[in-house]
């Protein structure tokens, strides 16, 4: 499993931000994501976490992800990061 981690900006309205995340979880699973979690980190900040059944997934489709979700909830991306996932603990 692999791993996405992307910092955003949006207008502040977290519910709207949900929503906007919401909504495209359809179409981020057709792309090979598997879970997504998001953080409020801010009073306009916000980190989502993806992951990913396979690196060459993660790779093809991140940035479409990214570009996506710019498109449908207003939210611009400020920073990313990917990686092997290390460990899952529940």
């Amino acid at each position: 499993m692999f791993v996405s981690f992307t910092d955003w900006e949006f207008d502040g309205n977290v519910d709207n931000a949900v929503e906007g995340i919401r909504a495209n979880w359809a179409e981020m699973q057709k792309y090979g994501a598997v879970n997504t979690r998001c953080t409020v980190t801010g009073e306009n900040t916000l980190r989502t976490m993806t992951l990913w059944s396979s690196q060459e997934l993660l790779e093809a489709n991140v940035d479409k992800i990214r570009a996506l979700a710019t498109s449908a909830s207003g939210m611009s991306p400020t920073s990313g990061m990917t990686g092997p996932l290390a460990v899952e603990l529940d």
